[in-house]
């Protein structure tokens, strides 16, 4: 518990030069990141043949996936190598804070918009059968 606590300690997250990951919680970073590009892959090859809304659900994930997985490997080797004020493990944390705000973002819109605007659509449709 004393180490998870030393993590957000501001000594360590504003180290300018902490040296490279060694612990466990490094392979998880750098697995979530080659997760989240492997995820955006897979769902933009099956989303191909579904409705419009799901194909901007999944443009919009993707654009999440590509974007911080590419920026969240950037960072690892950037901390691997030891670079100077690069490697600080706040920059980390702040990518860790954009993911989830992000996902939220792309997570509503899924959750709560596709929803309605299908229903809308549903909607104007049967009234256009109606009459005409």
């Amino acid at each position: 518990m004393g180490t998870l606590v030393h993590l957000f300690s501001p000594s360590y997250l504003f180290n300018q030069n902490p040296g490279p990951f060694t612990s466990n919680i490094a392979f998880i970073f750098l697995g979530t990141s080659i997760v989240l590009i492997l995820i955006a892959l897979i769902i933009g090859f099956v989303v191909k043949k579904g409705d419009i809304f799901a194909k901007k659900a999944s443009a919009k994930y993707s654009s999440l996936a590509w974007t911080m997985g590419l920026i969240g490997i950037i960072l690892y080797t950037i901390r691997q190598i030891n670079t100077f004020y690069l490697s600080a493990p706040i920059l980390i944390l702040i990518w860790g804070v954009i993911v989830i705000f992000w996902l939220i973002l792309v997570l509503n819109y899924r959750i709560r918009v596709v929803p309605k605007r299908r229903e809308t659509v549903s909607r104007e449709s049967s009234k256009r059968s109606y009459l005409g």
